[in-house]
């Protein structure tokens, strides 16, 4: 084997920051399978076996993260989908329904619908923001949040709370205002289960907060 210089200093850089975990768990991989090379490393610490389990571990978890993840994005296009078809119900049968009322506003109110303001009123917006979706950033402690952009919105709300969800609504705090469908939220803690909600700003003012999503932070 040939003699290395000794007086090298040269050290290990592990850089990882700024990696997401599949392109973290290809050079835990990486490191392991060149380790394991002629000449093999000796007094390997932790054991290369050790490693190869961990990292296998690791890999079997991101396969059922991204099936989930493939789930839900399937589930929320199924449900933009019924979404869509029950709105058409919906509307539909409010024109029956105001067709029959000849103007009367206790009869609309009586068949479940709300009676519309008169011409020029400005009504509170109380739309319910879309759903949202959280995906990990490009470095630690960053979560990426997007979601689909009320026509009418002029900017929305980000929050965010640690877990458990707050009793209160003091509990959620203001991340920031975003002007497009997407934002980043970062220097969160590496590891911990993050809650994020928004709400979209229109004309009349901030609507109602979307259920709340969370995710674990890489």
């Amino acid at each position: 084997m040939a003699q290395r210089n000794i007086s090298m200093n040269a050290k290990v850089a592990t850089n990882l920051y700024g990696l997401k975990p599949r392109e973290k768990l290809a050079k835990f991989q990486k490191a392991v399978t060149k380790c394991a090379e002629i000449p093999l490393l000796p007094n390997a610490t932790p054991p290369l076996l050790v490693c190869t389990a961990g990292n296998d571990a690791l890999a079997a978890n991101l396969d059922a993260i991204d099936l989930a993840e493939l789930g839900l994005t399937n589930l929320r296009i199924q449900r933009d989908q019924l979404l869509a078809t029950a709105t058409n119900n919906y509307s539909s049968l409010g024109a029956c329904v105001e067709s029959n009322s000849l103007g009367d506003p206790a009869y609309i109110t009586a068949k479940g619908f709300d009676v519309a303001a008169p011409p020029g009123t400005v009504t509170p917006n109380i739309t319910q923001a879309a759903s949202i979706s959280l995906t990990h950033g490009d470095h630690d402690g960053a979560v990426d949040v997007s979601w689909h952009r009320d026509r009418l919105a002029r900017s929305t709300i980000v929050q965010t709370s640690p877990d458990p969800l707050p009793l209160t609504e003091a509990g959620w705090t203001q991340d920031q205002i975003a002007t497009k469908s997407s934002c980043t939220i970062n220097n969160k803690p590496v590891g911990s289960k993050l809650w994020v909600r928004i709400c979209s700003i229109t004309a009349n003012g901030p609507g109602m907060f979307s259920e709340p999503a969370f995710i674990i932070v890489t």
